[in-house]
């Protein structure tokens, strides 16, 4: 099959795991094609290929894969109904929907290509065909346009920065690819909103406006900490839960700080958050920034609050008397993520992978300024530990006491 430049490029990578993110015509369903193909060439391979549903698949590739095979004369039997083809060497391609991500459970599978990755259930993959592909230690394909930093295609495209071995990632515009020409681009960016363009014709992950960590990049604010820095004095952001109980641990060196390790717990308790920190941490210095809630929540059997568990502990407590506006520790997050004058003065470890997810694709509700908290994935909690911290270090606004008090005729004006 001939393939253009960058599909080449792509096909003969030896990575075991491929992940393109592609522009709207560029060919990913051919590539896509042109891969099973190359893996059904083994004999006795089951190949599948998944989109979000069944109809998309039988719309987008079932004609062309079938015009291919029959093409090469490697074909055995066609299942039209389900979407099958064996072949004559007894290689299995399948083309099947996620819908129902249950429904393809207990299959052993050589490769898989997942088409449209963004629009296909987030759970695919590492429940289902992750483990499907590892008897045989089979290889896979995710290849889509991006739809933001939010969705979990993302994530799949950021897994080579940890796993360089197995791992690929490709970025190809539309005009990178070259099956459509300047002019019909040139005309479709006068049409689009330059988000929209960028998106679906160049490929790229673009943020979305309803971000709560908006100042938040992962290229600028992914960075650990400079060597030399003292670990003897810690601060640690914490939030409350069940399910979970979070906590950030920063360094602080003058104005900047640096987010050096995370916890996140299921069905804990404080008591268990501030042993694991302790276990972590023995030599250090502990100043804790809690939830303010927690002064008053009893969560032990004998009465302690959350605050006083964290005392017994060892840890300075700082935090206020009362919630701040939650649009205050916000703002005052994203000042440090970046300033109005372009100062970057809040980092992350790229080994804080919660903490990141939790800046990346924690939002407003639509159309509005609250945060979407609760339901099936809530990315609140590491944002609220994190920012408990920042927001008490480095409030907008200070606690000034006046230049003089305040008179109105010869009379002291009460302040406070």
């Amino acid at each position: 099959m001939q393939l253009a430049q960058w599909q080449s490029e792509v096909a003969h990578h030896p990575s075991r795991f491929k992940t393109i993110s592609a522009g709207r015509r560029s060919g990913k369903t051919y590539l896509s094609i042109r891969e099973m193909c190359y893996q059904a060439r083994i004999p006795n391979q089951n190949i599948y290929y998944i989109t979000a549903s069944y109809r998309q698949a039988k719309t987008i590739a079932w004609k062309l894969l079938k015009e291919i095979l029959l093409d090469l004369r490697w074909i055995q039997k066609i299942n039209e109904s389900e979407l099958q083809i064996t072949l004559k060497n007894n290689s299995i391609i399948a083309l099947k929907g996620s819908e129902n991500i249950d429904a393809l459970r207990g299959v052993s599978l050589s490769y898989v290509v997942i088409d449209e990755c963004a629009i296909v259930d987030p759970e695919l993959f590492q429940t289902i065909i992750r483990p499907a592909l590892a008897d045989q230690k089979g290889g896979a394909m995710f290849i889509s346009t991006p739809m933001g930093k939010s969705n979990w295609f993302y994530d799949l495209y950021n897994m080579e920065q940890d796993h360089p071995k197995e791992w690929k990632s490709w970025s190809f515009t539309t005009r990178d690819a070259g099956f459509v020409d300047d002019a019909e681009i040139e005309q479709a960016q006068g049409e689009m909103s330059l988000k929209q363009f960028r998106q679906e014709f160049e490929a790229s992950f673009e943020t979305t406006e309803s971000r709560v960590a908006w100042s938040y990049d992962r290229d600028e604010n992914t960075k650990e900490m400079p060597e030399g820095l003292d670990y003897r004095t810690l601060h640690i952001g914490g939030d409350f839960n069940v399910a979970p109980l979070t906590a950030c641990v920063f360094v602080q060196d003058h104005e900047s700080l640096y987010c050096i390790d995370e916890v996140q717990m299921f069905n804990s308790n404080t008591q268990e958050l501030a042993d694991e920190i302790n276990r972590r941490y023995p030599k250090s210095k502990i100043f804790f920034y809690p939830d303010p809630s927690g002064s008053a929540r009893k969560t032990s059997a004998n009465g302690q609050t959350d605050h006083s568990i964290l005392q017994n502990a060892g840890f300075i407590i700082k935090a206020p008397r009362r919630h701040d506006p939650i649009r205050d520790r916000i703002n005052a997050t994203n000042a440090r993520f970046c300033s109005a004058d372009g100062q970057r003065r809040l980092f992350i470890s790229k080994t804080c992978k919660y903490t990141i997810e939790s800046m990346e694709k924690y939002n407003f509700r639509d159309g509005t300024m609250v945060p979407e908290k609760g339901g099936k994935q809530d990315f609140s909690h590491q944002f609220d530990a994190l920012s408990y911290c920042v927001a008490f270090l480095f409030p907008l606004q200070r606690n000034l006491a006046p230049a003089q008090t305040p008179q109105r005729w010869g009379h002291n004006l009460v302040t406070n």
